[in-house]
């Protein structure tokens, strides 16, 4: 029975690494990687720190890649739970004979909008060790894109089945949403200095997105939309957009920048941090009242 498991999970894990999904997110990583090595060589950005984080970046991806698999498992789970709801949707046959640009549109729209959420929550007490994860690297650049812990990408799953699933818009359009975002992500995370003057409401721009990186009280929560600043700007979330020279990171909080190994387990560590806090506090309180 052990040797049937390993065998079905091994079949489980071929079958996804070799996917034309995953192909292709390979092939885009080995580009990207090229490309933002070349010009960070012509740039002379490349310091050894940069190149540390970057490291520890793409090694995080790695761990994804090959967890991947857990990630859609749970997903389907909750997948599965949502449609035991019954909760009403627009029936596919809706989107038949819309534009195919209006449908992408949508996507894009809804998945920012669920992002922005997502984000939101990720940057409350309980969901911040996952997202410390991101914010780790003390050089932003493109790879930061890369840096995302298994569990966030989970959470970014429920967010969009939750917030998404009634709208019943079809795959095609979902994939649109997701090529676009991704580079949009790549994009924003440049260590480049480039602000959208009049649109910077509209489309969020590396100026934008490097303050929401910025380890300064100030900014911390602030600019979370990835994509559309307007979400920001409607719930209270808007930071300012000028230049950027903050540092970057989490150090001072003790988040480790490259060490990839530790930044998988961060957030079990962070959790076990808070919980013998609130547990010294409890029993602080305890004993003054008695």
């Amino acid at each position: 029975m052990l040797a049937d498991s390993g065998a079905t999970l091994l079949a489980i894990y071929s079958a996804h690494l070799l996917s034309p999904s995953m192909l292709a997110v390979l092939g885009f990583v080995v580009a990207f990687t090229v490309i933002a090595l070349a010009l960070g060589w012509r740039a002379r950005v490349l310091t050894p720190l940069a190149l540390r984080n970057s490291a520890a970046s793409l090694a995080t991806l790695g761990v994804n890649i090959l967890m991947a698999p857990v990630v859609y498992v749970g997903a389907g789970l909750v997948a599965s739970a949502y449609a035991s709801l019954g909760i009403p949707a627009i029936p596919a046959s809706a989107w038949d004979g819309v534009p195919w640009i209006v449908m992408a549109v949508v996507g894009v729209l809804g998945k920012d909008f669920s992002d922005y959420w997502c984000h939101r929550a990720l940057h409350t007490p309980i969901g911040w060790p996952v997202h410390a994860v991101h914010h780790s690297d003390t050089h932003v650049n493109g790879f930061t894109a890369f840096r995302v812990h298994l569990l966030e990408v989970l959470t970014m799953k429920v967010f969009y089945i939750v917030l998404l699933t009634w709208i019943g818009i079809p795959p095609g359009a979902i994939v649109a949403a997701y090529v676009v975002a991704s580079l949009h992500t790549a994009y924003v995370h440049l260590e480049l200095d480039i602000d959208h003057g009049p649109l910077n409401w509209l489309v969020a721009s590396p100026r934008f997105h490097r303050w929401h990186h910025a380890d300064v009280p100030e900014a911390y929560g602030k600019n979370l939309a990835n994509m559309i600043p307007l979400w920001d700007l409607m719930f209270g979330t808007y930071h300012r957009h000028d230049a950027c020279d903050a540092p970057m990171g989490t150090i001072r909080d003790g988040v480790p920048d490259t060490d990839a190994a530790k930044l998988v387990t961060l957030p079990f560590t962070l959790w076990w941090r808070q919980s013998r806090a609130a547990l010294a506090g409890w029993w602080l309180r305890r004993g003054q009242a008695s």
